[in-house]
């Protein structure tokens, strides 16, 4: 029996010590790690000729491909990631790019770009189809970009940066390896040797790998304890001729006032004349003369040399108003605007024709009121407000845009418009309207401040490139005890006024100084419904100037003449020449000092 134990406790001891053994050395190959090398090809599923991009220290979702001895990359991902200047129009496959004064159009798979009439010719192909795609050579993203571009091979990486500045870096204090990711059995990208400096990409304290980039353009992990201290580096830029842009700046506080009219009779002096009549401070004047003329991109203009040569004579400069309408004081259709400002000899007749009514008629600028801009149809409209900048900077004439508050429409792109356009008018009003399920102001302080802050943050802070437009209406809301907002009618500032007048011992007026209108309302004796409304009168045009003063904008913009009762003047006049404004608490003031 004693005979037979022994061999099994043997073999049982052999087993036990293979199998220590065994862990042990499988403990030390997983603290080790992996010592495979990554299939660069296969993990980032490389094609023949194609480049991952790194972009910024991070590997991007799409490739480079090489074709012809240079990299390229897609037209999309150059709009989207690169430098979003860069414009294509797949209708009729032109790849732009707009400077300050130029339009400059390369088509796909020539040697060269064009300017107006000249052809460049280049030493490669800057736009190329491949496989159905268009893609762009990074040396012709380079002519206007501010960007760094290396390239490796075996495996091929393309590498681009387009931010400098402070970045954080690490040594590694030993050779190690660089691995996919942040994990022992993952496998390795390349070996790193001691002293060999690293970008580091993403840390944190209770990590106990750092996700780095190597100079040569591999993103991956290392492991902490072969990492010393980290340190700031300041990168710096390449050099670049950067783009001038020019602008026209108006002397003193602008006051620009709207001049609606839809008919040619209506376009002539003596309309100017009587819309002119016991107003003040008025410097710019916009009448809407242009309109789209079908769609094809011709314009339709009601304007006339007499208007403008009459308001150069009482010191009154002409900002004619360019709208989206296909009929005059017609709807404004976001779809109809796209179908022509996807087309980019559609864009080149609008401009073309509204510059040459524009010189015919000597006016000082154009207004652009395109409104109604679909989100799909926003980089369209950019590229139109580029191509009429150049256009209107190189015939001297102003260019200004009108915007809606941001709150809803950040695809408008406010910092390009500001860096094409001489001035930006913030539309601030038609805060409740028809559109509205409830009655409210139509342009109360909190939103007009909000529309102001909201634009600025926007375009960098700029506040003298910036106009704010007030009403001269006031929205009637009529509430019949089923609807709030059942029956909403705009009236002019003398018609508000005589909607108290109806009734005055039962209308009740309150000064609301945290909105900054006279609140009224009373109740009507003929169906019992309850009229109230938030009287634009010379109180809410004083508060929001007095308002806009703080910001130090442009100056004020007015929708529109002839809507006005005769007392806004006075605010206005005082605004526009720096002197105090007679708002509601002032004139309260006034009033109790002197009793």
């Amino acid at each position: 029996m004693k005979n037979r134990v022994v061999p099994v406790l043997i073999t049982l001891v052999l087993i036990i010590v293979v199998g220590i053994f065994t862990a042990i050395s499988l403990i030390n190959n997983y603290r080790k790690g992996s010592t495979e090398f990554v299939d660069f090809e296969e993990t980032y599923e490389l094609d023949e000729n194609q480049y991952v991009v790194v972009l910024n220290d991070a590997i991007q979702d799409y490739r480079g491909i090489e074709d012809g001895g240079s990299v390229y990359i897609s037209a999309q991902a150059v709009a989207d990631s690169i430098n979003d200047r860069f414009y294509w129009d797949s209708n009729e496959h032109i790849f732009i790019y707009t400077t300050a004064t130029q339009v400059i159009k390369a088509y796909p798979d020539e040697q060269a770009y064009h300017v107006g009439d000249e052809t460049v010719s280049l030493d490669y192909v800057p736009v190329k189809t491949i496989d159905g795609t268009v893609y762009v050579s990074v040396n012709y993203i380079q002519e206007y970009t501010q960007c760094e571009v290396e390239s490796f091979s075996d495996p091929n990486r393309l590498v681009l940066t387009t931010q400098w500045g402070d970045k954080t870096a690490v040594t590694a204090s030993e050779d190690t390896v660089l691995r996919l990711a942040g994990d022992l059995q993952s496998d390795i990208l390349k070996d790193v040797t001691a002293g060999e400096t690293v970008t580091v990409v993403a840390s944190e304290e209770d990590w106990s790998w750092t996700n780095v980039v190597t100079d040569d353009g591999y993103v991956g992990w290392i492991e902490n304890r072969y990492l010393g201290d980290t340190q700031t580096v300041t990168t710096q830029a390449p050099p670049f001729q950067e783009e001038e842009f020019t602008y026209i700046k108006e002397e003193g506080t602008i006051c620009y006032a709207w001049h609606q009219m839809t008919t040619e009779e209506l376009s002539g002096v003596n309309y100017l004349i009587q819309a002119l009549n016991n107003t003040s401070s008025i410097n710019i004047i916009g009448p809407t003369w242009f309109s789209f003329d079908g769609t094809d991109g011709h314009v339709r203009s009601i304007g006339n040399a007499d208007y403008v040569n009459y308001a150069h004579q009482v010191g009154v400069k002409v900002w004619a108003v360019f709208q989206n309408q296909a009929t005059p004081g017609g709807e404004m259709n976001g779809i109809n605007t796209d179908n022509i400002l996807a087309y980019t000899f559609k864009r080149e007749t609008l401009v073309s024709e509204v510059i040459s009514y524009a010189l015919e008629y000597g006016i000082d600028g154009i207004n652009l009121d395109f409104e109604m801009i679909l989100e799909e149809g926003a980089d369209n409209y950019i590229q139109f407000i580029r191509e009429l900048s150049v256009a209107c900077r190189n015939n001297g004439l102003c260019f200004s845009i009108d915007n809606y508050v941001p709150l809803y429409t950040q695809h408008y792109d406010r910092a390009e418009q500001a860096l094409f356009a001489d001035y930006l008018v913030i539309m601030g009003y038609d805060e409740y309207g028809a559109f509205s399920s409830e009655p409210g102001p139509g342009a109360s302080l909190p939103y007009v401040q909000q529309g102001i802050e909201d634009t600025l943050a926007l375009i960098g802070g700029d506040s003298s490139k910036v106009i704010n437009a007030i009403p001269f209406y006031t929205n009637v809301w009529e509430d019949d005890g089923v609807n709030p907002a059942g029956l909403n009618t705009t009236a002019t500032m003398p018609e508000a006024r005589s909607y108290l007048q109806r009734y005055p011992e039962s209308t009740v007026i309150t000064w609301n100084s945290e909105l900054g209108y006279n609140y009224c309302y009373y109740t009507s004796p003929l169906n019992g419904s309850q009229i109230s409304m938030w009287l634009e009168d010379a109180d809410s045009i004083a508060a929001k100037l007095e308002l806009m003063d703080q910001y130090d904008l442009a100056g004020v913009a007015i929708w529109k003449l002839q809507q006005e009762s005769a007392d806004v003047w006075t605010p206005i006049a005082a605004y526009v020449n720096g002197e105090t404004i007679p708002t509601h608490e002032r004139q309260q003031e006034a009033q109790a000092q002197s009793q």
